[in-house]
């Protein structure tokens, strides 16, 4: 969490700090960035990141909020809908809408991963959940497996499609819509129409 002389500061520069930030951190990785650089990057001075934030660690944690922050309200709520036709609407709208995002924001891509596990798997975890209940409700999910695992390995599936998505992207491809489509219907042991 910020200081509070980070949020006293005018909105215009957070966010441009927290998007510089979140750029070294997505170009670099999490692991590598170097919180120098991004002070440097960032145009301040040593002595007002330290006021600005805890350290590195706090720098990364509110750059992971930040973008799970869009990505949530990207995501918007689960609708339970009742049929198979609608399930999988809504599904492929919701998708459509984050790559509409991540193509205008790929570093929320690139962090997409340690936003959600590190800062707010919870989040992340309750729409995954919303969605898996609904589709086991109305029959699309037919496995028989304990709920918070299936839950967990649809979240696990998600974040390996994000992986190999923003892999296919960086290297100048377009990902294959279809194929997160195909892990999870195999996954779920969704019936084939």
């Amino acid at each position: 969490m910020p200081l509070p002389r980070f949020t006293r500061l005018p909105a215009d520069e957070q966010r441009r700090i927290l998007e510089v930030a979140q750029r070294v951190f997505a170009e670099d990785g999490i692991d590598s960035a170097s919180y120098n650089q991004i002070i440097a990057a960032a145009g301040i001075s040593k002595s007002s990141a330290y006021n600005y934030f805890d350290g590195r660690e706090d720098l990364l944690y509110t750059v992971l909020d930040d973008v799970a922050a869009r990505l949530a309200e990207v995501l918007g709520t689960w609708q339970r809908v009742a049929d198979d036709d609608a399930f999988w609407t809504q599904l492929t709208t919701v998708e459509q809408r984050l790559r509409a995002h991540v193509q205008t924001r790929p570093a929320d891509l690139a962090l997409i991963d340690p936003a959600f596990l590190l800062r707010e798997q919870g989040a992340f975890q309750s729409w995954i959940a919303d969605f898996v209940d609904n589709g086991v409700a109305i029959g699309i999910i037919t496995v028989a497996a304990d709920r918070s695992l299936l839950v967990a390995a649809t979240a696990a599936v998600l974040r390996a499609v994000d992986g190999w998505g923003a892999a296919e992207l960086k290297a100048g491809r377009v990902p294959d819509p279809e194929q997160p489509w195909i892990l999870l219907r195999n996954l779920w042991g969704t019936p084939r129409r």
